[in-house]
């Protein structure tokens, strides 16, 4: 028997600056069945990455937000991005797997 996990991806937006803020990027999950409304945050950009490397990191930051510290929070269970797909309109979509640094000893 075969273990399947799913997950939700993680979308990434790129949002330019305003008069009033910088350049960011916009992460959220969409709205699933865990949650009425999406979950998401918001990573200012990093001018010393590049655009791939950007969108990777707000990601990641979500991850640490709401996977790793949040919901599934386990001890020695961490959530880090295995694949990003650059898709629709800009957007990065972004997929992820738990580790269990238990299992590794």
């Amino acid at each position: 028997m075969h273990d399947f996990n799913t997950r939700s991806s993680i979308r990434t937006r790129y949002t330019g600056p305003t008069n009033h803020r910088g350049t960011r990027i916009i992460c959220t999950d969409g709205q699933h069945a865990m949650h009425d409304s999406p979950q998401r945050i918001t990573y200012d950009w990093d001018y010393a990455l590049d655009s791939a490397e950007n969108h990777r990191r707000a990601a990641q930051m979500w991850l640490d937000k709401f996977i790793t510290n949040g919901t599934l929070a386990r001890d020695g269970v961490s959530a880090t991005i295995s694949n990003t797909s650059f898709c629709f309109e800009g957007d990065y979509y972004h997929s992820w797997s738990l580790q269990d640094s238990r299992e590794s000893k």
